[in-house]
């Protein structure tokens, strides 16, 4: 009865390790597994998006959904502020749309203003070194001199 239970004894514990072995490898892979996925987590926590939008105001005879629009966001990386800003010109008319935007920086404000017949997107971004610490934007639609210009939407850091 002693040998019967030392062999089952030994037997156990033999396969407990043999499952250990074969358990480890998998166990890795999930850690691994978790660790890619935190710091998958933390990066896209790095890039949080901050939206903003609007609208152009309307001429003469137009409506309010044949006014221009503007969608964007943007977001801090790498000593870096990333913008992706999209419009759209919903009345065809022929009159660009035109997006002006204003930022600040130790130098002071600085304007581009960007413009198209339909939809476009720009994607572009400035450094934190410079003292980049704000931005403005507002849409706009008509010709030169007569623009119906939006409100415009501001952000400070």
């Amino acid at each position: 009865m002693r040998k019967l239970r030392s062999i089952l004894v030994g037997t156990a514990l033999a396969g407990a390790l043999a499952a250990g072995i074969v358990a480890a490898p998998a166990q890795a892979a999930t850690a691994s597994t978790a660790s890619t996925a935190g710091a998958a987590s933390v990066a896209q926590a790095q890039y949080t998006k901050h939206w903003f939008s609007g609208y152009s105001s309307f001429g003469r005879g137009e409506s309010r959904g044949e006014r221009s629009y503007y969608k964007g966001y943007w977001y801090y990386s790498n000593g870096r502020y990333h913008f992706d800003i999209k419009t759209w010109d919903r009345d065809r008319d022929r009159e660009n749309t035109f997006i002006d935007f204003y930022y600040h920086d130790d130098r002071g404000w600085h304007n581009r203003r960007f413009n198209t017949g339909g939809h476009h997107e720009w994607k572009f971004s400035y450094s934190a070194k410079g003292g980049f610490d704000g931005f403005r934007v507002r849409v706009g639609e008509g010709r030169s001199g007569a623009f119906d210009w939006g409100n415009y939407h501001h952000d400070s850091f």
